[in-house]
């Protein structure tokens, strides 16, 4: 098997976890078939060599759960990597070059988090966002995440999360217009949702090596000083965001290096 055929299906071994983790009563092989849009003897053979592995479990009503075994990766990822910590450095300098309030955001299945805030000393600042929590749709900071996953898990998310309470029943996100509200922020490189109240917010995705989405970073402030900046925030926004997933990439690998030396 080639290197590239490797990474492929280790790229497609992790999306299938993650998928398995973000159902609450596991999936069935033709479920995942249909989230992940792989083909089914690629599915099966994935589940398989997940299930010697100890990681995944099939039950008597075949549906595909995870084992215990995945706490040791959470461990792991708990003690080795602090993305709070990891982003602070660059998210400072963001807020001090803008002037405006910076959000750190993460996913957590069908929400987005609130991680981390930084304010400027500014007469007009945010309230604290630090764990707020939000369907995907419902903010800019979780559309970015959002768009970024695959068409199917999209799909998946947006029929979950459409009963959901949110603050502004306006940004709820059409189903129908999600494939050019894709393609729009594909283009531009960050997302921006029209809203009633006074504050604007723009954001980007912060990706992981498998081109996942890892966090979103979020530019606050309030509509009377950030109108006609939208575009140059965004771009900014996204700039930082790009340089974060450089870095939470590159901490991963020294980890790796160390771990092996």
């Amino acid at each position: 098997m080639s290197i590239g055929s490797v990474h492929r299906s280790l790229a497609r071994g992790l999306e299938l976890l993650e998928t398995i983790s973000d159902a609450p009563d596991g999936a069935t092989l033709s479920e995942l078939v249909a989230i992940t849009g792989f083909d089914k003897s690629s599915v099966s053979r994935l589940v398989t060599t997940l299930s010697d592995l100890g990681y995944v479990v099939r039950l008597p009503d075949r549906r595909i759960v995870l084992t215990g075994r995945v706490l040791r990766l959470t461990h792991g990822f708990q003690a080795q990597f602090d993305l709070q910590k990891l982003a602070r450095p660059l998210l400072t300098e963001f807020r001090d070059r803008v002037g405006e309030s910076i959000v750190l955001t993460i996913r957590e299945g069908n929400f987005s988090v609130s991680i981390d805030q930084l304010d400027p000393e500014q007469t007009f600042r945010m309230v604290p966002h630090i764990g707020n929590i939000a369907p995907l749709d419902a903010t800019a900071a979780g559309r970015s995440m959002l768009f970024a996953l695959a068409p199917p898990e999209q799909q998946r998310v947006l029929e979950a999360i459409k009963n959901e309470p949110i603050e502004h029943p306006e940004v709820r996100l059409d189903p129908r217009k999600l494939r050019s509200e894709v393609e729009l922020v594909r283009r531009q490189g960050y997302v921006w949702i029209k809203r009633t109240d006074d504050v604007e917010r723009v954001s980007a995705v912060v990706l992981d090596m498998v081109g996942a989405p890892l966090a979103a970073v979020s530019v606050y402030g309030p509509k009377y000083r950030m109108q006609g900046r939208i575009d140059e925030l965004g771009r900014e926004c996204k700039r930082v965001a790009d340089a974060l997933s450089v870095l939470a990439r590159g901490h991963r690998a020294r980890d790796r290096r160390i771990t092996s030396a």
